[in-house]
């Protein structure tokens, strides 16, 4: 029986430093470059300077780990020293090979918060003593992870009792029979199928029976429009948050703008700033979300939606027709920071791309709404970059597995204070409005998986096929490219 409990919060020393790292997902879609970057922030940072710092004595660790041990949930199984192991492609540093902080900077690890880092550890302990296991977190690497699904797995026998997976490799396995149904082995008081304060369960084509993640409060996945104030203001331009608040701030409004922006600042004939311009995926799930299309969040594919249409069409009118938007280059880098270097007016970009080009401007960047399509409503946003867990087939007493973890993930004993540190994400906004809109946009995320799935690259043949190459139209590209979709989802078949 789980008991749940709130942890009593001691006094802190919170170690200031702003986090401007990304974490890099390396791999084939370079869209999820910067992955839950706020998620894993508080232990992929570097570690500040904190010696001076006053910490916990011996004897408050332990008493933090005994009270850890009978604040923990569920009645305990003896496991008799089984080690449940988690696979991931990146270092952590809080399990049963780490006993100190002085463990884990010895091994080349690093925290910002060595409070928060410290809990973890006694959280560990406690789940060790209390199930009489050990936890580990193994680092397969990015290729290696996909390699021990797809071998491992996929023969009955899991390398780890649980994995992470990028959406990229996730939604497979499910779509095979290789993942367990939460429902089948989460106890009926479970956190997941309860309050979800410690995990969320993953909607995948309208299933979310499998895949789960961690819970929070902040949108740190989230995608946003994002845009030079110092350009707009030069211009005499209406702020675009002003115009959302009015009910202006329309494709429209935004092809004006666009316009406005697109200029030959140094008189050579060639134009040198856009209004518009970013990686293509970007720019295929912000207008869509911003006119309430979704490409693939169902069994029936939403390509050829009137709505998705209309996105696709608006995006030709401004690279082809307006000619505001930057000619594309085909360089992912290039594109994708088009707005740092100034090149572009307005840009969409995620939270870990604005923090990691703070400094490479010296202009206020800006976020605002989306400006509405013709069929959309404002609200809906594009999908969160979000990782999620699995528990494969063959994992014996996966409900032990799934306790144990859930406890061990809740080291903060449902004081999500701890958890959800604001300071990594709000340093990419440059206020407390922007900061707030930050936050109310991010809780509009729509749950479109396109850019997860379309291996085919049926989204690409069409952005491609006429914004780029101009060798179909948008109607011709959709058509050709619909069916292709259709049955890369139809493969994906949840039940």
């Amino acid at each position: 029986m789980r008991r749940k409990t709130v942890g009593n919060k001691v006094v802190s020393v919170l170690l200031a430093g702003a986090l401007a790292a990304s974490l890099a997902a390396c791999g084939g879609n370079t869209a999820n470059t910067g992955a839950d970057a706020g998620n894993n922030a508080a232990d992929a940072g570097t570690k500040e300077d904190t010696k001076s710092a006053e910490t916990e004595t011996a004897a408050d660790t332990e008493e933090s780990s005994d009270a850890a041990v009978a604040d923990s949930g569920y009645e305990a199984k003896d496991l008799g020293g089984r080690t449940i192991k988690i696979g991931l492609w990146w270092d952590e540093y809080w399990d049963s090979n780490y006993q100190s902080l002085d463990d884990i900077e010895a091994a080349g690890g690093s925290w910002t918060n060595e409070e928060t880092m410290q809990m973890k550890l006694d959280a560990v302990r406690a789940v060790e003593e209390k199930w009489n296991c050990k936890i580990e977190w193994v680092n397969l690497g990015w290729d290696g992870i996909i390699d021990s699904i797809n071998t491992s797995v996929t023969a009955g026998t899991p390398d780890c009792d649980i994995y992470l997976t990028d959406l990229q490799f996730g939604i497979s396995p499910v779509a095979n029979g290789y993942v367990q149904k939460i429902s089948d082995y989460a106890p009926a008081d479970s956190d997941i199928l309860t309050d979800g304060t410690v995990f969320t369960k993953q909607n995948l084509l309208g299933n979310d029976d499998y895949l789960f993640h961690e819970s929070t409060t902040i949108p740190s996945g989230a995608m946003y429009m994002t845009y030079n104030a110092a350009m707009i203001d030069s211009l005499g331009l209406e702020a675009p948050e002003s115009l959302a608040e009015k009910g202006e701030w329309t494709w429209d409004k935004f092809a004006e703008y666009a316009k406005a922006c697109t200029q030959d600042t140094d008189g050579d004939g060639n134009m040198d700033v856009y209004g518009y311009g970013s990686a293509w995926t970007l720019t295929v799930q912000g207008f869509c979300a911003s006119n309430n299309a979704t490409i693939a969040d169902s069994s029936t594919e939403g390509l050829s939606d009137p709505k998705t249409v209309e996105a696709f069409n608006f995006i030709d009118q401004l690279y082809n027709v307006d000619k505001s938007a930057r000619p594309y280059q085909d360089d992912w880098n290039n594109d994708l920071l088009a707005f740092s270097s100034g090149k572009v007016a307005f840009a969409f970009a995620q939270p870990w791309i604005l923090i990691q080009e703070i400094d490479n401007h010296d202009f206020d960047m800006r976020i605002c709404p989306a400006p509405v399509g013709p069929s959309g409503d404002g609200s809906m946003t594009p999908a969160m970059i979000t990782n999620n867990y699995m528990i494969p087939v063959g994992v014996e007493d996966a409900t032990s597995v799934y306790c144990v973890f859930e406890e061990m993930m809740n080291w903060y004993h449902d004081d999500i204070s701890y958890r959800d540190d604001p300071e990594w994400f709000e340093s990419g906004f440059v206020d407390e409005d922007q900061v707030t809109l930050a936050n109310k946009l991010g809780a509009l995320a729509n749950n479109d998986l396109w850019n997860s799935i379309d291996s085919e690259g049926a989204v690409s043949k069409v952005f491609y096929g006429d914004v780029v190459n101009g060798d179909s139209t948008v109607s011709q590209a959709i058509e050709s490219n619909k069916q292709i979709l259709q049955d890369e989802i139809d493969t994906l078949k949840i039940q």
